[in-house]
């Protein structure tokens, strides 16, 4: 009788495990962390037989305030007629997402609701250093800014513009 009881309390103990276990996995899956969102986003615009760019998918990608201003800068262009700040895709710095090569991508700040990832790519064999920064909108990770090399804030060029 005692074999029983400890048998059955070692089953229940991984049965409660597997279930914790199950639960955190797909918690995880619903919600991936910010680096998870960027390496996601990057390998789906940039690879050999790509012709997107971020500024396809705005929407899903950036924050609805970033949206809003990338809209608006595109809606200037068509009326005037003239290239305004977002003459290349702001997540390389490119206009041919095939030269895009993904060197690194690390998190250098990840709180709940905002984060910062550092990415280092290759394009067309410059190095390209970009601090992106996130935010939380109805619990999915959103590009909120960009810094890079040719644009010290994505936000704040756009705003000025």
């Amino acid at each position: 009788m005692k074999l029983s009881k400890n048998f059955l309390a070692v089953i229940g103990l991984l049965s409660s495990i597997s279930i914790a276990l199950g639960l955190w996995i797909s918690n995880e899956n619903a919600n991936p962390s910010a680096i998870d969102f960027i390496q996601r986003t990057y390998a789906g615009l940039y690879h050999d037989n790509s012709n997107s760019s971020s500024l396809d998918k705005a929407d899903e990608i950036f924050s609805s305030s970033l949206f809003d201003l990338i809209r608006k800068e595109q809606q200037q262009q068509i009326e005037s007629g003239e290239i305004g700040e977002l003459s290349a895709d702001p997540l390389c710095n490119c206009q041919d997402p095939t030269s895009v090569q993904i060197i690194e991508i690390t998190a250098e700040v990840v709180e709940q609701d905002h984060a910062t990832v550092l990415v280092t790519l290759s394009v067309s064999g410059i190095i390209e250093k970009l601090r992106i920064n996130l935010v939380q909108e109805a619990q999915r990770w959103k590009i909120d800014d960009v810094a890079g090399n040719q644009i010290p804030s994505l936000r704040k060029s756009l705003i000025e513009n």
